[in-house]
């Protein structure tokens, strides 16, 4: 059994998006959706809501503090008992209808921890097969804007870390590394900190680059560049986390 944890906040027609591409196009069977609803407030919100949840695969559950994506979901996986979690993004569509068999499987190797998946921006360039660190830039999406067609990617590649816009792991090892850091990084590198503690405890981050999904990245919330601009609290915080990834991991 598989949770997928997806928060939002409002949205609706790009979280409709995202639950639908996964409703209509995955083989796999044994999952459930957990949408988990962080202070929405538009009436079209709720409209949806009463709606989706007609599908007895789909739940939501309501998380009703400020924005901050590790406490999120860890509150999501502390109410659900599957045996698996996949974190994704409500900014995501399903491909590839194969993705969670093949990211399953890789779990048939027990000394994989954390497995994600290749995601494309909608003009089929690739945004994420996989994280490396650099003491520069700290966490750099690999191959990032260039032509899927242009890159050859080996299948369940090792990585240092894969993004938290579609991570599976298991539920027992997210509740044995202590979950996402909700205090030291409630909003950015939680996804490469978490990958790093499971390689710490032995386990390997793998991506499995045969299956695609869709990443249309920040289309829920400001760049960090806007944020900046529109929000300076945000911003500081934004900093304060990239120096303690760096002092944690890359130093």
């Amino acid at each position: 059994m598989i949770s997928i944890i997806i928060p939002f906040k409002d949205k609706s027609k790009l979280l409709g998006q995202c639950v639908f591409s996964v409703l209509e196009k995955t083989i796999y069977q044994d999952y459930e959706i957990l949408l988990v609803n962080n202070q929405s407030s538009e009436d079209r919100t709720t409209l949806f809501l009463d709606e989706i949840i007609k599908n007895n695969r789909v739940s939501v559950l309501s998380y009703d503090k400020p924005f901050n994506f590790s406490a999120i979901n860890n509150f999501a996986v502390n109410n659900c008992n599957s045996e698996y979690v996949l974190f994704l993004n409500n900014d995501t569509e399903v491909i590839s209808p194969n993705w969670l068999d093949e990211m399953l499987k890789c779990f048939n190797d027990k000394k994989i921890g954390v497995v994600g998946a290749k995601l494309l921006y909608p003009n089929n360039t690739i945004q994420h097969c996989g994280v490396v660190l650099d003491k520069k830039n700290l966490a750099i999406h690999e191959f990032r804007t260039m032509k899927e067609t242009d890159v050859v990617l080996e299948d369940r590649k090792e990585w240092p870390a894969v993004t938290g816009a579609c991570m599976l792991t298991k539920r027992d090892l997210f509740i044995k590394a202590g979950g996402f850091d909700e205090i030291n990084l409630p909003i950015a590198y939680n996804d490469v900190d978490y990958c790093l503690k499971i390689s710490e405890l032995g386990y390997k981050v793998v991506c499995v680059s045969n299956i695609k999904l869709y990443h249309y990245e920040s289309a829920s919330r400001k760049s960090d560049i806007w944020a900046k601009v529109f929000n300076r609290k945000r911003y500081k915080e934004f900093i304060k986390e990239r120096s303690y990834i760096k002092n944690r991991w890359i130093n």
